[in-house]
Order: structure tokens, then C-alpha cells, then sequence
């Protein structure tokens, strides 16, 4: 497969998001007075913290968005969107952006309180110059959609250069593969062990809820599979056909069917734990 038709079917998304943090190190002196200052660090606040709690959450749940609709990428901060997804992953984040917008003007109205309210509680240690004036300048919240090809050998790039820029490209997208077989692999495996450990309880009654996480797994494969691997794929259709004609009423009120599945599910999730000791054993990279 060449790596370059990837991007025929991906785009890289990277989402950047700042937000204002309220600690600072205390000064030199104040530590002298705690102890030996060489070996004693330490930060205080400057602000309740718990007033950033909601846009903190904001920005964390856009990044699980974004994570959750691609495969991670050897470059720090960018993701693999299938094309697919993109539309709604860039009109998600354009609600999160907005009430992340509404949060800093909440927090905004706060301020001036929650700075008084840490004068008080910092006493000597409260330092004004520790506040902004424009504090929503200290916020931000931004995304942008890339590509990434070879440079061709018609550029300005010398035979030399071109042929080592060339091996980065395929070393790159062969650790993107790599990692996009690890990421989903593990992500069947934790929906396995799931299914496994409901079957193996004593619950009697088997919620149809059961097999949804397992069931959009199987739908959003054929989109997020792009590297084409095979093992997943197969995986896959092992998982289809043991629950092929299931349903939980069956499972709950039948232990034939129960024992047929859990038997199935259980020599699967063998299988893709064997399969995981195999993989390639590389640290998926996600961003802050």
C-alpha cells in the first residue's frame, strides 16, 4: 500500500487549546524559610482553581472527541480523522469552541472577586503582578485540518536530500501504521474483555446494551481501518459470527446460547492477547 494514498482517505486535525494557569513558585525567600532552598520547591495558588474546573472539563472532552474519531500519529498534537468523520469533528469542536468562549466570559465576571478572595487567603504571598489584566488573553482554542505527502523530486531538494527525506516520510507513516494497528487492536481487546467478564457474571438478565460497544466498533472499522490491516479485520468478522443470530433474551433465558457465546467470545479474546504480545512495542504518543 503506498503510504501516500492514506491521505486520500485521512487528514491530519490538530487541536490547540491553552488555558490560564493559576500557580506560580514561590519566591526564593519563602522557601529559606522552610527549609534548605536548593532542595525544597514549591508552588502556591494564585486563584481557586476549582473556578477553571469548566473550561478545563471543555477542553478535556473536545480532545476525547478527537481522539475518539481517529488513530493516533507519530507527530505530537496531530491526529488521523478519516475523512468520513471530519464534517463532524469540525462542526463538534466549533460547540465546544463556543461554550468554551461562554466559560472564560463566566469566568471572566468571577475575576475580580476571586482575585480579592485570594488576597485575603495569600496574605503575604499575594502578588499582584500575578494577575493579568486581560485575562481572557490567557485563553485559547483553535484546530486546523493538514496534510502531509513526499516532496517530489522536482523540488528544490538535491537527489541526496530527497532520497533521506523520502525514508523519514515511509519510517513516519510505518510507525502511523503501526500505531494505528496497536490503538485499534487494544480498543477491540477492551471491549472483549468487557463482554467476557458480563458473561462470566451472575447477572441472570443480559441487557441488549451488552453488545452496542462492540456493534459501533464494527461499524466504524471500515472507516477507521485505514491502513487496510488485516488481523483486526479479522478479528472482527470472528466477533460477528459469534453473535451472529444472538439475541440477549437468548442469552438471558437460554444457557446453550450463553455457554456457545461465552465460549466464542472467551477463545477470542485469547487470541487477541496473543495477537497484542506480538504487535510492535511502541509508545502511542497523545498530545497534553
Amino acid at each position: 500500500m503506498e503510504y501516500d494514498s492514506v491521505f486520500e482517505k485521512a487528514c491530519l486535525v490538530q487541536l490547540s487549546t491553552s488555558v490560564w494557569t493559576p500557580t506560580r513558585m514561590l519566591d526564593h525567600s519563602v522557601m529559606e524559610t522552610i527549609g534548605n532552598s536548593d532542595w525544597v520547591r514549591g508552588r502556591k495558588f494564585i486563584i481557586n482553581p476549582e473556578l477553571l474546573g469548566p473550561i478545563n472539563t471543555t477542553t478535556h472532552q473536545a480532545r476525547n472527541l478527537v481522539q475518539k474519531h481517529s488513530l493516533p500519529f507519530p507527530i505530537t498534537g496531530l491526529y488521523l480523522i478519516p475523512k468520513d468523520h471530519l464534517s463532524y469533528v469540525d462542526s463538534r469542536l466549533e460547540e465546544y469552541k463556543k461554550v468554551f468562549t461562554e466559560k472564560i466570559k463566566a469566568f471572566e465576571k468571577e475575576y475580580d472577586q476571586a482575585r480579592n478572595e485570594a488576597r485575603l487567603a495569600l496574605g503575604n504571598l499575594f502578588n499582584e503582578n500575578d494577575y493579568p489584566v486581560s485575562i481572557k488573553n490567557k485563553f485559547s482554542f483553535n484546530w486546523r485540518f493538514l496534510t502531509i505527502s513526499l516532496p517530489g523530486k522536482s523540488t528544490i531538494l538535491s537527489p541526496e536530500i530527497y532520497e533521506k527525506e523520502k525514508q523519514k516520510f515511509i519510517d513516519m507513516m510505518t510507525e502511523a501504521k503501526e500505531l494505528a494497528s496497536y490503538t485499534l487492536i487494544n480498543e477491540l481487546k477492551d471491549i472483549i474483555d468487557s463482554l467476557v467478564d458480563k458473561l462470566n457474571g451472575t447477572t441472570k438478565t443480559i441487557k441488549g446494551t451488552m453488545f452496542n460497544r462492540l456493534y459501533e466498533f464494527m461499524d466504524n472499522l471500515g472507516t477507521k481501518n485505514l491502513f487496510n490491516d488485516t488481523l483486526i479485520k479479522e478479528f472482527t468478522i470472528e466477533a460477528k459470527e459469534a453473535l451472529k443470530g444472538i439475541s440477549p433474551y437468548g442469552l438471558s433465558y437460554n444457557e446453550s446460547i450463553k455457554k456457545t457465546v461465552k465460549d466464542s467470545i472467551s477463545a477470542l479474546k485469547v487470541s487477541i492477547d496473543a495477537a497484542i504480545e506480538d504487535l510492535p512495542k511502541r509508545k502511542i504518543r497523545f498530545a497534553a
